[in-house]
């Protein structure tokens, strides 16, 4: 399966491009193309890497040995899941070794923060209904927690306590260009991905410290077509789909269909998809 998404030692793919009819959905694949500071579980004592640490699981951030942050206290799922009532085509960029799909923990909020610079005027309609039209299909309870100032690179670190505090970075949602970010070259309007990381006491995976970076030209001429709003809209759906866990599929009738322009909305397989990604197991 391809890996579309950033996992913990690799990074995300680019998105692609959906336009006025005649443009055609392009995704440009490739493995390991960003980095993103790489991240490993180390279930015994890294005294090794660390002198004098206690004991714990340890991720490597940019050459440094931190403890992987502990989940905040919860009293439960904040939303009710969503049941499993389509079938179609869907995959996922994680799985378990029990075949389950590696999601956010329902029982917390999936925090976002957006950096508004150069964004289009329709920006922030367009990503709170991207939100809200993810956060329905999985019951994942999604929270902005503000604007950030950092910037679209692409190999952001996925803990950064300066900025964000000690746990996992939230979700970064950025606007963008070719010119700062090359990825975004030719005909890809965004690059989505979460990293799959390990739980505080070593066992089990989960996704943190998403991101998705649109192309705001690209974006803008979309707007200015035909349909321009739903067409910009699927954009950002396909790319939360990928930060909270899903992969590409063959099958023209999804939207998680990578080569067609075609669908606006969620299909019958990326409603199933969403939903079981949406059931993760709770911290």
């Amino acid at each position: 399966m391809p890996d579309t998404g950033m996992t913990a030692t690799g990074s995300p793919a680019p998105g692609r491009r959906r336009g006025s009819p005649g443009w055609p959905l392009v995704l440009v694949l490739a493995a390991g193309l960003l980095g993103v500071g790489e991240v490993t579980g180390w279930p015994d004592d890294p005294s090794a890497l660390l002198a004098g640490a206690r004991p714990g699981v340890f991720v490597e951030v940019d050459g440094r040995a931190v403890e992987v942050p502990r989940p905040p206290p919860s009293t439960g799922r904040p939303m009710a899941p969503v049941p499993v009532t389509t079938s179609g085509s869907h995959a996922f960029l994680h799985v378990t070794e029990a075949g389950l799909p590696v999601g956010y923990d329902p029982c917390r909020p999936v925090t976002y923060v957006v950096r508004p610079d150069g964004a289009p005027q329709q920006g922030p309609a367009l990503l709170a209904d991207a939100v809200a039209i993810v956060s329905a299909a999985t019951g994942l309870a999604f929270v902005a927690t503000g604007a950030t100032d950092e910037p679209p690179a692409l190999d952001r670190p996925i803990i950064q306590e300066e900025r964000y505090g000690e746990g996992w970075a939230p979700v970064l949602v950025t606007w963008s260009d070719e010119e700062q970010v090359p990825e975004l070259a030719g005909l890809v309007a965004g690059v989505g991905g979460s990293a799959a990381v390990p739980g505080a006491d070593g066992t089990g995976t989960w996704l943190a410290a998403g991101r998705l970076v649109l192309d705001a030209p690209d974006l803008a001429e979309i707007l200015a077509g035909p349909g321009g709003y739903e067409r910009a809209r699927a954009v950002l759906v396909h790319e939360l789909a990928h930060v909270v866990g899903l992969d590409h599929v063959a099958d023209p009738a999804e939207l998680m269909n990578p080569t067609t322009s075609a669908r606006t909305d969620l299909g019958q397989g990326d409603l199933q998809g969403l939903a079981l990604v949406g059931r993760a197991a709770c911290q």
